[in-house]
Order: C-alpha cells, then structure tokens, then sequence
C-alpha cells in the first residue's frame, strides 16, 4: 500500500477488510470494526457462532498494516480460545494472501513486520495471570480480549492505564455469561464511556437456524442457556431450573409398558453424613423406572448388601437382562464399590447356581457389570450433536436424565420428594458458556436437601466413559 491509501484505510477499516483481505463482513462485524475506528473503547456482547474471532483478526491485521510501528496485545482465558481459534484465524488470513505472507511473519505467539519482531507486532498472551497486559508502549497500541466475560478483572488494569495515552485502543467481544466484572460493566454502569455493540445471533446471517431452534427446544427462549448463546444478552438475575417441574410430572405420570428387559441399570448414590439417604434406584432398559430404595445410615457394608439383594431379584425377574450397578465413588461409596466387587464371583455363582436349579442343570447366563462413577469428572457434551457442553460429568449425568424427561422418553417414580429434587437444581452458564449445576452445598443453604434420590436415578441412566474405571462380567 501507498502512503495515501495507508492513511484512507487507517480511518476505514471496513474497506481495508474488503480491498486488502478480500473478506466480505457481514452488517454486524461492520458495525464493530466502525466502532473500533471510532471509539478507544469498543465492547461486543454476542450470541455464540456470529463471526467474533474473524472480526478480531481483520482487526489486528488492519491496526498492524496502517500504523507505524504498533503493539497490538491480544489475550483470551484459555490457551484454546487464544491460540486454536483467534490466533489460527489471524494466520488464515495471512496465508491466503501472498502480498501480506511477504510483509508479516507469523509464529506460534507473535505477529511482526518483517525486520521489526521488537517493534512492530502483535503478541499472544493468556490471560491466566494478572500481569498478561503489562509491560506495552508504543504511540499505538490496540488490546484485543476475546471472551472477556471469563477475563479477570485484574487483567483490565493496565488496559485502563494505557488507554490514557491517545492512539490507544481496546477491542473486547465475548458470549455474555457473567452478570459481574469489567466486560458487563461496559454494557452497563460504564456504557457512556464505550462503543457498545450488541449482536443477536438471530440478526446474523452467520447463525445456523438449526443452532437457534435446537438451543430453543431443549432450553427454551426465556432460558439462560438462550439468552447468552443465542440472544448474546446477560443472565437473568435468578439462576434457571436445569429440569422443568412439568416434564417430571408427565414422566411420573406415564405407565410404563411390561415386558422383557435387555438392561437393568442400578444407581447408588450413597449418602455422605448428615440426613443425606443412601438410594438405590433401578431403571429398565433406560426408560422404566421401578420402585427406588432409601436407607438413612452411611454403613457401606449394609448398603453394599442391599446392593446385593437388589441385583439378585432382578436376575430372577428378568432372566436374560445384564445388569449394571452404578456406583458414585466421590466419598464413602468408594467402599461399597470395593466390596461388591470383592463379592462379585460369590454373586455372579450364586445365580448361576440358582438358575441351573430352576431349568434342570441349564443356566442362562449371568452379566453383571460393576461400575465406578464420578460426579466430580470431566464434562462435554450429552450428546455430539448437544450445542453446549457440561462443565463436568454432574452434568453429563443430570444432562442424559434431563434429555429423557424433555422428550418423554422415560417413566419415574410418582414421588413428591423426587419431582422435587429433580425440578429445583438450579444452573448457570460460566465464563467458558458450559453449563454448571448448582452445587449440593447452595441447595441446602437455600434449604433444600441433598438430591440423592434424583443423583441415583441420574446414576442408573449413565453410561461412564471408556476411560474411566469399570469392570464387566
């Protein structure tokens, strides 16, 4: 570029997006570079999916082209974010245009201008520590911070410091998730001094409809989930309900069908101290819910033993069922998962041996599967196609029995303390827009009881992953 155009596209970031880049933003990411060229200080709250990080990209390469000698500081909370997303996307643009591959070079951190790697630049940086934005000077400077929500407001300081210096800028976009902190202040208390720009995923033309219909189904439009994934506004005040009340009440509702079972999947949750209960609860095939049992001790041994009665009367009702005891291990049920597996051959020969008495010397044969679960593990998603995931595996499990409630896909005990249990757990959507359930400890101050028998049921409808500890027989 010419000196001429260097100064026209300085003013005019849309046109150099346009001319030197040859990407065609849409009205939204417009108004954002606009804001950027206007502004020092431009914040995006967004629903997820609208073109955040390509926005930004064009952004660093378009202050990085038409200043001289400039710093841009990008940071993000998570190395994946910053790395695998927003500084992949600024090396795309890059390596598809031969004039800017000639002029930048890109490393794994740092952006410069051929000859200049210590003064003309830009720089990732995670924002895992609070001095990440320290230590930048130059007559331009340009922080970009992707999912600001998640950045602490620590971080922001020495942003504040140096946005008092003129030719000084802040770009800050993010999903809405926290209803706290410097990024929601700048849509709020603190908007008067921002360039505010507000993207409704249902206003972009980058938005998969499908995205859109499949969060409003499984979540709803008043929900949280929709709100900051879809809508890009801020949480309500009052954390949702994870499980609707009416969902529970249909499920408790539905007879379910006899007949023959392929699984019988067993979930124990065992109580920890206090007035929490020990349940046992048995589903059929994953749909049919049977009579749950509450014992109030934390004797591991007993309740081990109730296990195993349990798993013997449903290997004499339905013959040819696996059978798979799911077992949280996070605290003393560790023990009952030791001794049922310490007792398994005496179990598994004990039916055997019944069943060869009852069909003159021939026995079906008997699978039992013995599984160590953990509340407290990983997340992801329910299931691949799900548009959010499960901060952890609470979730997950609570997930998969939300999922069959939702689509009346399974029957539960008609119990008043259960549809309780189940419709009062409360979520949130925290600064990476996982889902996180309400801890059992902000229940009971809130005065509710630990949801143990809501826990077993999610137990016995959970599938453990491959890499967690199981043993099958």
């Amino acid at each position: 570029m010419e000196g001429d155009e260097i100064l026209f596209y300085a003013k005019e970031p849309v046109y150099f997006v346009e001319d030197i880049l040859l990407a065609r933003p849409d009205e939204n990411q417009k108004a954002i570079l606009r804001s950027v060229a206007q502004e020092p200080m431009t914040s995006v709250r967004s629903g997820h999916g609208i073109g955040k990080s390509a926005v930004e990209s064009w952004a660093v390469l378009w202050f990085l082209l038409t200043r001289p000698f400039p710093k841009i500081p990008c940071t993000a909370p998570t190395q994946h974010q910053l790395f695998d997303i927003l500084w992949a996307e600024v090396h795309k643009w890059i390596r598809n245009n031969p004039a800017l591959e000639r002029e930048v070079t890109w490393t794994k951190e740092k952006i410069y201008m051929r000859g200049y790697p210590e003064e003309w630049f830009a720089v990732a940086r995670t924002a895992t520590v609070p001095d990440a934005l320290q230590g930048f000077h130059a007559e331009h400077l340009l922080y970009i911070i992707d999912e600001a929500s998640g950045v602490k407001d620590i971080v922001f300081e020495p942003v504040l410091g140096a946005l008092t210096t003129p030719g000084t800028k802040l770009l800050m976009c993010g999903n809405p998730t926290r209803t706290v902190g410097f990024f929601y202040d700048s849509h709020h208390k603190n908007r008067e001094q921002f360039g505010t720009v507000h993207v409704d995923g249902r206003d972009s033309s980058r938005v998969d409809a499908s995205f859109i219909r499949k969060i409003e189904e499984m979540y709803g439009q008043e929900s949280d989930v929709f709100r900051v994934r879809v809508a890009g506004e801020f949480p309500k005040s009052m954390p949702d309900s994870f499980i609707w009340m009416e969902w529970c009440e249909r499920a408790a509702g539905r007879e379910p069908e006899a007949g023959e079972a392929g699984t019988v999947g067993i979930g124990v949750d065992v109580a920890r101290y206090g007035d929490d209960s020990s349940v046992l609860y048995p589903v059929i095939d994953g749909c049919r819910s049977e009579k749950f049992e509450e014992y109030f001790h934390n004797d591991t041994m007993e309740i081990a033993g109730r296990c195993i009665v349990m798993i013997k009367r449903y290997a004499r009702k339905y013959r040819s069922a696996r059978i798979e005891v799911k077992i949280d291990c996070d605290g003393i049920g560790a023990g009952v998962y030791d001794r049922l597996v310490e007792s398994r051959d005496r179990v598994v020969a004990e039916v055997m041996q019944e069943r060869a008495e009852g069909q003159g010397g021939e026995a079906a044969e008997f699978v039992l599967g013995i599984m160590e679960c953990h509340f407290g593990g990983a997340g992801g998603k329910v299931d691949g196609g799900d548009p959010v995931e499960m901060e952890n595996s609470t979730g997950l499990m609570w997930g998969a029995l939300r999922e069959k409630l939702r689509k009346g896909e399974l029957s539960i005990c008609s119990s008043d303390r259960l549809i309780s249990q189940l419709s009062t757990r409360r979520y949130s959507v925290n600064s990476d827009g996982k889902i996180v359930l309400e801890r059992k400890e902000s229940m009971k101050k809130r005065g509710l009881k630990s949801p143990d028998i809501a826990d077993a049921l999610a137990l016995a409808l959970y599938t453990p992953r491959r890499d967690s500890y199981e043993l099958e027989f």
